[in-house]
């Protein structure tokens, strides 16, 4: 498993507990932690860089 999938899946366990916001995890994709497509398996929606 690759720190990124490692990420995601933490990223994703945690928003599914509603402790982390759409918001937050667009800044890991702002930040290179993941990629836009992490954020639509994570979140669902698509990344729209803002």
């Amino acid at each position: 498993m690759t720190m990124a999938e490692l990420f995601e899946s933490q990223y994703k366990y945690f928003y599914g507990l509603g402790l982390f916001s759409k918001e937050l995890i667009a800044s890991y994709v702002k930040l290179g932690v993941i990629d836009g497509a992490a954020y639509k398996r994570i979140t669902g929606d698509d990344y729209v860089e803002a």
